[in-house]
């Protein structure tokens, strides 16, 4: 039985306005969406709901509720922060989280492969430092007793780095991260999660994964940003799995001459086949990562702004491309009343 879809316009729990779609993915539909408060107050959040076709599913509520959870947990400036839990008038939960203003890794790369260019190493390295920052806080979370109860994340790619029109960095959609102090089991025993493309090898073998999963799944995002093209391909999953498997990853380096050496070690470092190749944590690959920018021709800030005017400029650019063909329709329809109109008082 489907649920029923919601409209523009619509109040959840009495304040959150659903504004527009903001996007979609395979069990989940976002939405851009404004909190109301008390005398006029407002702010802008995204709104996440479970598909209409998987809400009578009780292992995709459980997770819904889990990522709820955890998310509560995570208060860093680099992870996209949870601000609510609610339920509608028909029982549909919604998760709200803070409204990122920009666009995630994942388009700004495809603005950039539409350009014929690659993105320029410090972006790609300052990226990299906030999205680890944010896996950090997650690896080394703490219990209110002090016992770490580390979470990871499960699904690092380049669609779950939100990137701000202010150069922001924020890692997103904890919704596959298992928590150590989780008391229920939510998948199948050798079921894979994640995208294929940023699994780590162990995963592909039946290993569980680790804080050093999220670090391999880090390395692929930073080798892909670097070199313009996915670190694993193939014509189906099949292939890509086995690719995965060999471990077999070239140096980015060698895709892209030019680069800091330590920026293309720390990549290689991270891909390691083993857990035990790679970084101790997420932390350290931030540090080598920041390393590399001191080493940069600019700052920190004009770093930050230089990122923050790309993500600006791809967005704007990319919602143009959605637009052109109503745009080139309504032109159309221009021209043809025109015509139609210079007929008319011909006649007349």
């Amino acid at each position: 039985m489907k649920g029923r879809e919601q409209a523009i316009g619509e109040r959840i729990a009495g304040k959150y306005e659903l504004l527009e779609r903001a996007g979609e993915g395979g069990m989940a539909v976002v939405w851009r969406g404004l909190m109301h408060g008390a005398a006029g107050f407002s702010r802008p959040v995204a709104m996440k709901q479970i598909k209409p076709e998987l809400r009578h599913d009780q292992r995709q509520i459980a997770m819904f509720v889990e990522e709820a959870r955890l998310g509560s947990c995570l208060l860093h400036p680099n992870i996209a922060q949870v601000l609510d839990f609610v339920d509608d008038r028909q029982g549909a939960l919604w998760l709200v989280t803070e409204w990122v203003d920009g666009l995630d890794l994942g388009s700004l790369l495809r603005y950039y492969r539409a350009r014929h260019e690659r993105i320029p190493w410090p972006l790609a390295a300052h990226i990299g430092v906030g999205a680890l920052r944010g896996l950090a806080a997650a690896h080394e979370r703490h219990g209110p007793d002090g016992t770490p109860v580390p979470i990871v994340h499960r699904d690092v790619s380049p669609q779950n780095i939100l990137l701000g029109v202010g150069g922001t960095v924020k890692l997103s959609d904890f919704g596959l991260a298992r928590a150590r102090d989780r008391t229920s089991v939510l998948t199948s025993p050798g079921f894979i999660k994640g995208k294929l493309g940023y699994l780590a090898p162990e995963l592909v073998g039946g290993m569980p994964a680790s804080p050093q999963s999220d670090i391999f799944a880090m390395g692929s995002v930073l080798w892909e940003a670097l070199s313009g093209r996915p670190l694993f391909s193939g014509k189906n999953d099949r292939e890509v799995l086995r690719a995965i498997h060999r471990g077999q990853v070239a140096s980015v380096g060698d895709e892209r001459p030019g680069l800091p050496k330590v920026l293309v070690l720390a990549v290689g470092r991270a891909l390691g086949r083993t857990p035990i190749e790679r970084y101790p944590s997420a932390a350290a690959m931030a540090q080598d990562l920041e390393g590399v920018l001191a080493g940069a021709l600019m700052s920190n800030l004009e770093i930050q702004m230089r990122l923050g005017r790309a993500v600006s400029e791809a967005r704007d650019r990319l919602s143009r491309r959605h637009r052109r063909p109503e745009s080139r329709s309504t032109l159309r329809m221009q021209v043809r009343k025109s015509r139609l109109d210079m007929t008319r008082r011909s006649r007349e």
